[in-house]
């Protein structure tokens, strides 16, 4: 019944707010509402009425890497129009300058924010309807403006203005009842984690429709009391338990394990709470094997993962990396290292990411730039898990 009372719910707000305009895919501003911005297409990466959809048209072609050497050029996941359930993307840090600010262009689509949705979102176009706004994200550099008080500052509030609004947006013109997934990375988990604080930790008609949110890297900006599954962060959201819990968080930060990084205890573990930490592959608990490391083409050069022969955009190497977390004592990460149980020619190792990663990057050593490749066949397996779950109620 629950999937009727949120449709009710939603046909009761949409009755209030705004509706589509023909031909503007857009805001009509009726009964009060004002126009959003975000009614045009062009500010979308990813939306199911758009002619160019980014999530659409992604390469995702693959050829997996099997152990004994083996390539099989796997099925290219396609989208899912009859889908029941929405994702809602927000990408993570693409503007590097080195000025403190905001992203000013949003349109014409940057070439960096289409490849981020190719190489994150495109991902999890066969289990919902993609919905990727494009916001003016504040520039890497302005997490330093204020030290630690970078969500205060009025370059992070701009951009979350604009994933708030592309929300309700969303909510009033596109989702008429559905569940959804929020999903995101880096400051887009930040974004998302202050939207589930403002906006779903005391609303439980909008709690009902949260299928789950996947708040991958959100850098300790996720916590919950030590040894629980909630408080902290959120009061009325827990972590997930279990790959058929709905309503909930995954959340996470990955390192290579055994190797010392830049973070120290101190900075991500503040006792009562600690830093949340949700094994993908192993929701329940403990030590798991990781689906698959699965890598793109046109990100940055990660030496032999692509061996001669490999004409697809992605590879893939099944079940060669495992992943924990760690006690909070010991930063409580996600820790990935190599499965004593892959028998063949390892391409690279978690430690050998993280040495190539960290490069020039002193204060980045850890798996930051690439933890959606490590666990991203886990979490789409998981959402989709919890959106049939969710239906079923």
């Amino acid at each position: 019944m629950r999937w009727f009372c949120a449709l009710v719910l939603a046909l009761a707000l949409g009755a209030l707010g705004c509706s589509e305009t023909p031909g503007g895919g857009g805001d009509g501003g009726a009964g009060g509402v004002e126009p959003s911005v975000y009614a045009s297409k062009d500010l979308w990466l990813c939306r199911p009425d758009i002619e160019n959809d980014h999530c659409d048209t992604a390469d995702l072609s693959t050829t997996e890497i099997q152990p004994d050497g083996t390539m099989v050029v796997l099925d290219e996941v396609a989208p899912r129009s009859d889908a029941e359930v929405d994702c809602f993307y927000v990408y993570p840090t693409v503007n590097f300058s080195l000025e403190p600010g905001n992203t000013e262009v949003l349109f014409p689509h940057p070439e960096a924010e289409i490849a981020i949705v190719s190489w994150q979102a495109a991902q999890y176009r066969a289990a919902c309807r993609l919905f990727a706004p494009l916001y003016h994200q504040m520039s890497l550099i302005s997490y330093l403006v204020g030290l630690g008080e970078w969500e205060d500052a009025e370059y992070f509030q701009r951009g979350h203005d604009d994933v708030v609004e592309a929300f309700e947006y969303y909510m009033r013109n596109h989702n008429e009842g559905r569940g959804f997934v929020l999903i995101g990375h880096s400051q887009g988990s930040h974004n998302l984690t202050k939207l589930l604080e403002d906006k779903f930790d005391h609303d439980e008609a909008l709690r009902e429709q949260l299928v789950s949110a996947v708040l991958v890297g959100p850098t300790n900006r996720v916590q919950v009391l030590e040894g629980e599954l909630s408080g902290g962060s959120f009061s009325n959201i827990p972590l997930c338990a279990n790959s058929r819990e709905t309503g909930c968080v995954i959340a996470f930060d990955a390192n290579a394990a055994g190797v010392e990084t830049i973070h120290k205890n101190s900075v991500f573990y503040s006792p009562p709470s600690a830093r949340a930490c949700v094994n993908p592959a192993s929701i329940e608990g403990g030590e798991g094997t990781l689906s698959a490391f699965v890598f793109p083409r046109s990100s940055w050069n990660l030496g032999p993962v692509f061996p001669e022969g490999v004409d697809t955009e992605w590879v893939r190497y099944p079940k060669i990396y495992t992943s924990h977390c760690a006690e909070p004592d010991e930063q409580h990460a996600l820790l990935v290292d190599l499965s004593g149980d892959y028998t063949g020619e390892v391409p690279i190792t978690p430690e050998g990411i993280q040495d190539i990663y960290a490069e020039g990057r002193e204060l980045d050593r850890n798996l930051h730039g690439v933890e959606t490749y490590i666990a991203n066949s886990d979490l789409v397996r998981i959402v989709e898990q919890q959106i049939d779950a969710w239906l079923s109620n």
